[in-house]
């Protein structure tokens, strides 16, 4: 039974993986693929908490950075909104003139 669910949980990573690979024009949808890809991770230390380490705090830690991304990822967003009207990655090239 855990051999399915970690096995899910692969396929899982791997399709989100697929999806932030693929989705590179918008920054939201690279945002949203990159918090699913922190949701699958978390679910396997958390999985592997349970059964080997038994120490919770680490994973405490891990969710304390994925929202400090989050807020970062965001605020990110939010600028780039602001000043160039879209969030497509394609507006941030330097070499544009």
């Amino acid at each position: 039974m855990m051999n399915l669910f970690m096995l899910i949980l692969l396929f899982m990573m791997f399709s989100g993986v697929l999806f932030y690979i693929f989705n590179f024009n918008h920054l939201l949808m690279m945002l949203l693929g990159l918090e699913y890809m922190l949701l699958i991770l978390s679910l396997m230390f958390l999985l592997n908490f349970l059964i080997f380490v038994k120490q919770y705090i680490l994973l405490l830690i891990f969710f304390v950075f994925c929202i400090s991304e989050s807020v970062l990822g965001l605020t990110i967003l939010i600028m780039m909104v602001r000043m160039y009207g879209n969030d497509y990655l394609k507006s941030l090239m330097i070499l544009q003139c």
